[in-house]
């Protein structure tokens, strides 16, 4: 017994890297081994007989175990018996503990406990077996680490990593999740072939592009191939694969290891790059303009078909020579600067206006536009030239420049002031004759509003005519030629005679004004009007009393005139009503001249003046078997004289009545149009000879047609009429389209609403 005993404590002994403890019934330890000493660091004098292995074990793991079982035994289950419980049924239990060593230190063991029996099946104790498994874990966990990092190095990678296999089907061995993305299908369906191999997914046509991979491993070398994928869901994804073969020291293939990866998007890059570099080529040959491609040597690389017809060369003699040799000498220095400036990277392009030559030795002008092309490392490739002809354009603009100096010329050598001016009435040009009228330099008056020409009042009233005109577009003063007093830069006064006609300039509406100073026309007129003034004063009595004492002779007052004489004394009369009748246009065109004629101006309503002017005159129109219409399209109040307009609207009656046919009708109408109210008489008349038409509201001017000599008048009436309805603050004029009658007009500004 006692050498069994020793035998078996020298086997128990030896084994130093297993820790044997065992314990009795109770737990007390009885055998405490040469491995329990190495791994504890505990002798076995100190725990045999003296301690339970709760000593060395962890007080929360020890409380965690017995959690659990108690909940399982549905009793409370401690102490000892958390180590023992489960091996009380005979079959050992294996567990993961830590050991807490002497020192303090920590270690993770496998404790595998069983019961001990005797003879009769009792237990005796328990034997407890532990092998130290720290560093097993260390490098275990040391080998998940490793392995986590390369598969989260493996997942990052933008394509597959794969290793297949070398037999028949190239059996994959590993192939990364990224498969996924690439197929649609998950990466376990390609290990070992298990649901489908590779090659079922390679489009077919692409097929016979990845044979060459076999031809690259017999060589031992790198292989790249670029081939279509067909997806899960159908469409084609572009990749390119990069592999080799891994062989053992013999040369002998094991494997093959590789990566794949998209290039759908590069390919599509690649494809519009393509299509791009086609569509170049096609604008390039079908351009309307010229077009080429030059070296940095400034040979001609290509040239488009527009480039050859304008300089008269083929495509060959073009690259047989340089775009230096083409240019003019003139700009060849200017040219060359504008290159250099391009190939040090100073400008991106650059277009300028340059001279070629063409194969006649013909100078062309062109517009000439360069860009330049570098290769990948920032090295200039070739110059792209547009090229556009403007020569023509430039000998219209040498036309133009001429034509500028030949009317600029003209202009100033004209006696009229030449004024143009913009929609907003400022002064854009000025010639001598302006500058000589007015004392001031062009320099002194451009951009500033031509009213500045005028004294008051017809400085605010012109001002009024370009604030109606930006905002209606009608234009009071255009085609028309009108007196009024101008203001010299001295502050002098004078008269002067504006006329004003419009013209569109690039796009935009200017003005021209040709005024023209008519102070000593004027004065030669004032010195008549007072001469005839100073006769009508005189000639006024006795004619009055000439034609008194003819009419009471024509009616019988001394008695019966003779036969024989009636017809003398009735033309004597009638002529003398009829000088009367000048003689009273003259005082009252005299008094408006002057400005001694008495305006009563009142708000009144136009409607019921006008229609009183067409009572009193029908009768006269009776006279002629002419009708009179009003036709009212809107009223409201007007400032003016009733005495005066009556004035006025008989001499427009008396004439469209005068000149209108038999049985005709003149057509009277008040209109409504914006901020004035206008009043037109129409008639249906020859309308107003075209030589005439500058001159109508003269003084003394009559048409010189027998027509209008034999209906009579004095030739100020129209006169009369534009003087009393510009004292109202008014405008006349009229409209005449050739055959079509005649229709004059005023309009006046409204004060207010017509009651």
């Amino acid at each position: 017994m006692r050498a069994a005993r020793a035998y078996l404590q020298a086997v128990l002994d030896s084994a130093t890297g297993v820790s044997i403890i065992a314990t009795d019934a109770s737990g007390t330890i009885s055998l405490f081994n040469s491995g329990a000493e190495r791994l504890l660091g505990f002798s076995a004098e100190e725990m045999i007989g003296h301690q339970t292995p709760a000593m060395f074990h962890l007080a929360d793991e020890i409380q965690t175990r017995a959690a659990e079982l108690s909940e399982t035994a549905g009793q409370p289950i401690q102490g000892f018996e958390v180590f023992v419980h489960n091996a009380r049924g005979g079959d050992p239990e294996t567990r993961q503990w830590t050991y807490r060593h002497r020192d303090g230190g920590l270690r993770q063991v496998n404790l595998t406990v069983s019961a001990m029996f005797d003879e009769n099946g009792q237990i005796t104790g328990f034997l407890g077996i532990a092998s130290d498994i720290s560093e097993l874990q260390q490098a275990t966990r040391a080998l998940q680490k490793s392995e986590s990092r390369f598969r989260g190095l493996v997942a990052n990678l933008p394509g597959v990593v794969y290793r297949c296999a070398n037999d028949a089907d190239w059996s994959m061995r590993y192939v990364s999740d990224e498969i996924a993305n690439l197929s649609g299908y998950p990466a376990s369906d390609f290990i070992d072939n298990q649901v489908r191999s590779f090659f079922s997914i390679v489009h077919p046509d692409d097929l016979p592009i990845t044979y060459r991979a076999d031809e690259a491993i017999e060589r031992q070398e790198i292989f790249e191939l670029t081939y279509r994928l067909r997806h899960a869901d159908g469409h084609n994804v572009w990749v390119r694969e990069k592999g080799r073969g891994e062989y053992d020291s013999h040369g002998k293939l094991l494997w093959i290891d590789g990566f794949i990866w998209d290039i759908s998007e590069r390919q599509a890059m690649e494809d519009e790059l393509r299509l791009s570099q086609r569509r170049f080529l096609n604008a390039f040959n079908t351009a309307p303009q010229g077009m080429a491609l030059v070296g940095p040597d400034g040979r001609w690389l290509e040239a488009n078909d527009e480039l050859c017809r304008m300089l008269g060369y083929s495509r060959e003699q073009l690259q047989a020579c340089t775009n230096q040799q083409l240019t003019h000498p003139d700009d060849v220095d200017a040219d060359r600067q504008s290159v250099a400036d391009l190939l040090a990277g100073r400008v991106n392009t650059y277009q300028i206006e340059k001279r070629y030559l063409d194969r006649l030795g013909r100078t062309l002008w062109v517009l000439l536009s360069v860009s330049l092309v570098r290769d990948g490392d920032g090295l200039p490739v070739h110059f792209v030239l547009q090229i556009q002809d403007f020569s023509d354009r430039v000998a219209a603009e040498r036309a133009v420049r001429e034509r500028e100096h030949y009317l600029s010329t003209l202009l100033d050598n004209v006696v009229d002031a030449i004024v143009t001016i913009d929609e907003q009435g400022r002064i854009e040009t000025f010639n001598h004759a302006a500058e000589a009228i007015f004392g001031c330099r062009q320099s002194e008056v451009a951009g500033r509003n031509v009213s500045m020409l005028m004294s008051e009042p017809y400085r605010d009233a012109h001002d009024g005519y370009i604030q109606r005109y930006l905002r209606t577009g009608e234009a009071w003063v255009v085609g028309q030629v009108r007196e009024l007093e101008g203001l010299r830069q001295n502050g002098e006064r004078f008269a002067m005679e504006l006329a004003v006609s419009q013209i569109s300039h690039q796009g935009q509406r200017r003005f021209i004004a040709v005024i023209r100073d008519i102070a000593e026309r004027k004065r030669t007129e004032q010195m008549k009007n007072e001469f005839v003034s100073t006769v009508s004063h005189e000639l006024r009595t006795p004619l009055t009393a000439i034609a008194g004492s003819l009419g009471l002779i024509n009616g019988g007052a001394l008695g019966a005139v003779p036969e024989s004489m009636r017809q003398m004394l009735s033309i004597a009369h009638s002529n003398s009503q009829r000088l009367s009748a000048l003689i009273n246009d003259l005082l009252d065109m005299d008094k408006l001249v002057a400005g001694k004629m008495h305006f009563d101006l009142q708000a009144r309503a136009l409607q019921p003046l006008l229609e009183q002017a067409l009572l009193h005159n029908q009768p006269y129109a009776e006279q002629h078997q002419v009708a009179l219409r009003l036709q009212v399209e809107g009223d409201a109040q007007v400032r003016v004289d009733a005495q005066r307009l009556a004035q006025v609207m008989a001499n427009l009656l008396s004439n469209a009545a005068k000149f209108s046919p038999t049985g005709a009708s003149v057509e009277v109408r008040l209109q409504h149009c914006d901020e004035v109210l206008r009043v037109s008489v129409s008639d249906n008349g020859p309308g107003i000879p075209e030589a005439f038409k500058t001159r109508i509201f003269s003084k003394f001017s009559q048409a010189d047609s027998g027509d209008t000599r034999q209906q009579g008048g004095t030739g100020l009436g129209l006169a009369i009429c534009k003087e009393i309805i510009e004292r109202m603050g008014g405008h006349i004029g009229f409209d005449s389209p050739p055959g079509q009658g005649a229709t004059f007009w005023f309009e006046l500004p409204i004060t207010g609403s017509a009651s």
